[in-house]
């Protein structure tokens, strides 16, 4: 959940309704809602940024309430703005937009600084995937701005300085350089570069994804924002400056203004483009998933009461479609639909009264997901704690390793250290042991997860369990006794057998593991040399066996146990 704070006075401003009936709107819209001196601390569905800003509220509020009903996108002016994109490498997509009449107080510049960030936080991913820059229009100079790549030389001063500083010392010196300086400095023959915004005069005005700068600081008084978006996918971007511009756009008085973008080989392009998206639903499946025999005017008014516009020429027979807002970027098909009509009706309504099946189900979950519950309980009975990570990797790491030739590599990574996906769980856990190697001993990690293997053969999926134990003294016979107890668990009889690939594990400290005489995985103590290239220096040993070739073991009749 993405935690919020408002006004109290600000919301029931917004929505016109007193604080009882506010609070009860916000829950049927999913929120959790906490009033406490004049403050409604407020808990949205991170799907849902439409809803991380006062005007977003107030407008979800009165839609399910009834004040209003549907959405119009705002019109828009031309700002004369023109934003010119030389695509800097590692943030190549940008979007642009002006909102007029905003009217900046106190109140409203801690709301635009908290929704900013929890868009970063979510949509953004932390600013790896988009960031956003806010500006004072009436600051910019000029109306012909650039994003491209600058050297580290080149010098601002970064919001909240007084002083002039280059990017080098802005990234170095900079809380904001230090948390996220590393996410986009790229190097061209050999000299760092990074991404700038820049003025007619050829100031720099924001650092993206870094900082602004204190040249076109917003404060009390400011009347009409520039805004900038920039990222690494542009769908994304595009989806970030809708859902923001479209919340500004709520605020009384205010007026949206388009940025032409301009691209070398690709025209010009006007943002924002708030275009009502069109979704089909159907009335049979609505019914077949609520349990409910809800007419079509029913369904429809649903819809109008959560924002959505309606295609009054689709308003035939026992479909309709609905006009998907520019700022619901969560709806991805009927599904969404659904349960929207769904959250309008209430979940306590009475047409959503549960109804007895006719036929009461007698389903079972499979061996594999029984066997992959019962790995996680035993794991956790013998003392280990679960990890969950990717299934990309580091393929440096899988060199090092000795896994380079059984992994796929990763054409167009979006992160640098992320460029193959792993053939073994191990390269997850000794990246976890070295995060964790000054904690206290033992340290026992174990993952069921995901790998890709690449032989003659193909490419092959595979679910494994990996265990890894690191200690001031640990070998081979510390987890053994693990992986036996385990497999001992499971009603099979462990053994091992010659390994004749140990791959990142010591020769004559590694064997092939076994279960009732078949092959399931490998085991042994790693490298020390991997263990040294990892920055681990402690001892770690590890064992890896494969929850297909077990479950198959157990199906086959060998008197496996997997309750």
């Amino acid at each position: 959940m993405v935690k919020l704070r408002f006004s109290t006075d600000r919301l029931v401003e917004l929505t016109g309704l007193e604080v009882d009936v506010l609070k009860d709107a916000l829950f049927r819209l999913k929120c959790e809602v906490d009033e406490s001196q004049g403050t409604i601390d407020v808990e949205v569905n991170p799907d849902r940024p439409d809803m991380f800003s006062a005007e977003g509220i107030g407008r979800a509020v009165r839609g399910i309430t009834a004040i209003e009903l549907g959405w119009s996108p705002p019109e828009t002016v031309t700002s004369g703005l023109k934003l010119v994109n030389e695509s800097p490498s590692s943030r190549p997509f940008i979007g642009g937009a002006v909102v007029y009449g905003v009217n900046v107080d106190e109140q409203f510049l801690v709301e635009l600084i908290q929704f900013q960030e929890k868009l970063h936080d979510t949509l953004g991913r932390r600013r790896r995937k988009v960031a956003i820059g806010i500006h004072d229009l009436s600051k910019v100079r000029g109306r012909r701005l650039t994003y491209k790549l600058v050297g580290l030389d080149a010098s601002m001063t970064p919001l909240g300085s007084s002083s002039r500083m280059t990017i080098k010392e802005v990234l170095a010196s900079t809380e904001q350089g230090i948390k996220y300086g590393g996410l986009s400095v790229v190097e061209l023959e050999g000299r760092p570069l990074h991404p700038a915004i820049m003025d007619e005069e050829g100031n720099i005005i924001s650092l993206p994804p870094v900082i602004n700068s204190e040249l076109t600081r917003v404060e009390v008084g400011t009347r009409d924002l520039f805004i900038d978006v920039t990222g690494v996918d542009e769908q994304a971007v595009n989806q970030v400056l809708n859902v923001l511009v479209s919340n500004l756009a709520e605020r009384e008085g205010a007026r949206l203004g388009t940025v032409v973008v301009t691209k070398a080989g690709q025209g010009d392009v006007a943002r924002p483009a708030l275009e009502l998206r069109p979704q089909r639903l159907e009335l049979e499946y609505v019914n077949r998933v609520l349990g409910t025999d809800l007419t079509i005017d029913e369904a429809s008014f649903a819809l109008l009461k959560m924002r959505y516009p309606l295609d009054e020429s689709s308003l035939a027979g026992n479909r309709l479609t609905a006009l998907v807002p520019p700022f619901r970027v969560d709806v991805l098909g009927q599904i969404d639909l659904v349960e929207d009509v769904a959250i309008a009706l209430g979940y306590d309504s009475p047409k959503l009264s549960p109804v007895e099946p006719v036929v009461v189900p007698n389903g079972q979950l499979s061996l594999m997901s029984r066997l992959v519950r019962k790995s996680r309980d035993l794991m956790v009975g013998l003392g280990f704690t679960e990890l969950l990570s990717y299934l990309l990797t580091s393929y440096n790491v899988l060199r090092l390793m000795d896994l380079s030739d059984i992994a796929v590599r990763v054409k167009n990574p979006v992160q640098s250290d992320l460029d193959a996906l792993r053939p073994s769980l191990a390269p997850s856990i000794l990246t976890a042991m070295a995060y964790n190697v000054r904690k206290r001993k033992p340290v026992k990690l174990f993952e069921i997860g995901k790998v890709v293997v690449r032989d003659a053969a193909g490419v092959a999926e595979d679910r494994r369990l990996g265990v890894g134990l690191m200690d001031d003294s640990v070998g081979y016979e510390d987890v053994q006794a693990v992986a036996y107890s385990y497999l001992r668990s499971l009603g099979l009889t462990p053994t091992a057998a010659p390994l004749t690939s140990p791959r990142f594990m010591l020769g004559g400290r590694s064997a092939q593991l076994m279960a009732n005489g078949v092959p399931i995985g490998v085991i042994g103590e790693v490298r020390p040399d991997v263990l040294e290239a990892l920055n681990i220096d402690y001892p770690v040993a590890f064992f890896e066996l494969s929850l297909v070739s077990l479950s198959q073991v157990i199906t086959n009749g060998n008197s496996g146990q997997v309750a």
